[in-house]
């Protein structure tokens, strides 16, 4: 990989703030500095320590002014007039505060030659997602005047953005990424492929990226690279195998906490952590897996990959913060109830045990209920525009901007009507 402020030299090193690649020009001058850190950190942190006492004192402004507004006016004037003309000193404050992060944060990188702004913009924007540092890159790349001496470094920048930010970037994101860096969409593939191939697969499974997953296929699938797309699904069988949808379907543990504390979440081991990524990215994929696995004849493994991500509980997204809460505080109450003793219960009464989603989808039924159940009633999918759980038989398949995901028979309508927009799920996704 090139240094992002040198992008004609390999790269020996990394910052050791912002991750990005320096070379031993860069080292050495963030040895001198005593903390590791490459041009743009050593920049932000003067610039951040400005920005911390600027915050305190435009807000401690704006409360003077509330005070002030209270004090000064007369006190025929109402109070609730006195009140209003103080919120417009606080507003204020809040207002400066947000310009000026807004500022600071374009000021980064603007000490840089062009063509450093474009190679540090588009490793931070690939690092954090900000997408101010891309739109720099973008606009510093007009002012370079040979582009074709760091056509590796911009390669290795732009498989950087798709391993990392492929749910910010576009569906269609190779015309995208082609109109942006006025190059052919032909041209774009290619070299992705040239330079990104070994650094996919390091990413996707050394590093457990599994998002790049579904960037990858769909340039495999321009490319016309089935021995590749071949190579991709047999590692990735290959690493089912170490997968347990037991473990991975089971609720959420909490630790008791303190006499008057609430419960803490439990953490879950690392292993479980990449296994439940891997599922729910090819269950998002699981329409273009099929389609790719039954035009090779794999019909067998496509059945090998929905053993899995048809028994596996997607994760529910939350639509918004209170309903993430709202999901913490019943995962708390279930587990509170689980650790309260058994009550000895009368001969004419039953009781209900406790079963999470998870457990209640996979339970076997009584005899006599079972002849009513079939066996799609135990293997459940996410709807993406509602996010409830269905049979397979309730839902179809439904295709937004190339993206094949699977809805229920009534949000299908719904989207339809609404003139084939995106899904809930995959919006808050990409937010």
């Amino acid at each position: 990989m090139k240094c992002v402020y040198h992008p004609i030299v390999e790269s020996e090193e990394r910052c050791a703030i912002c991750n990005v690649s320096i070379c031993k020009s860069c080292v050495t001058e963030a040895e001198l500095d005593n903390s590791g850190a490459c041009q743009t950190c050593a920049r932000q942190a003067k610039i951040g320590k400005f920005y911390h006492y600027f915050r305190i004192g435009s807000c401690a402004t704006g409360i003077i002014w509330l005070i002030a507004s209270m004090i000064i006016f007369s006190n025929e004037t109402k109070l609730m007039t006195r009140f209003s003309y103080g919120l417009y000193g606080l507003l204020l404050s809040f207002l400066l505060n947000f310009l000026a992060a807004f500022i600071l944060t374009r000021m980064m990188i603007s000490n840089l030659k062009p063509h450093q702004r474009v190679f540090v913009g588009l490793s931070r924007y690939a690092i954090s997602g900000t997408k101010i540092f891309f739109n720099q890159a973008l606009k510093a790349m007009s002012k370079v005047d040979d582009m074709s001496q760091y056509q590796d470094a911009l390669f290795d920048q732009i498989v950087s953005i798709l391993i990392l930010q492929p749910f910010d970037l576009p569906a269609d994101w190779v015309s995208y990424l082609s109109e942006n860096f006025k190059i052919t969409e032909q041209e774009l593939l290619d070299g992705i492929l040239e330079f990104g191939i070994d650094v996919f697969y390091d990413n996707i499974f050394n590093h457990y990226h599994y998002q790049a997953i579904e960037p990858y296929i769909e340039i495999l699938n321009r490319q016309k690279r089935d021995d590749l797309y071949n190579k991709l699904l047999d590692d990735i069988l290959l690493r089912l195998k170490n997968v347990d949808l037991d473990v991975l379907n089971k609720p959420p543990e909490y630790i008791p906490g303190q006499p008057g504390q609430q419960p803490t979440l439990k953490k879950r081991d690392p292993k479980t952590i990449q296994n439940t990524a891997l599922l729910s990215e090819l269950s998002l994929i699981d329409v273009e897996l099929g389609d790719f696995l039954k035009r090779v004849g794999r019909e067998k493994d496509h059945q090998k990959i929905l053993n899995f991500t048809d028994n596996f509980n997607l994760p529910a997204v939350p639509k918004s913060s209170f309903d993430a809460v709202k999901a913490l505080a019943r995962g708390q109450q279930s587990q509170q109830q689980t650790q309260q003793p058994q009550q000895t219960l009368q001969p004419q009464q039953t009781q209900q045990p406790m079963l999470s989603d998870s457990q209640r989808n996979l339970i076997a039924l009584p005899p006599q209920q079972e002849e009513l159940a079939s066996d799609e009633t135990v293997h459940l999918k996410t709807c993406a525009e509602c996010g409830e759980s269905f049979a397979k038989h309730e839902l179809s398949s439904y295709t937004f901007e190339k993206v094949k995901v699977r809805v229920c028979n009534k949000c299908n309508k719904i989207l339809e009507a609404d003139g084939n927009r995106k899904p809930k799920l995959l919006a808050n996704m990409d937010k």
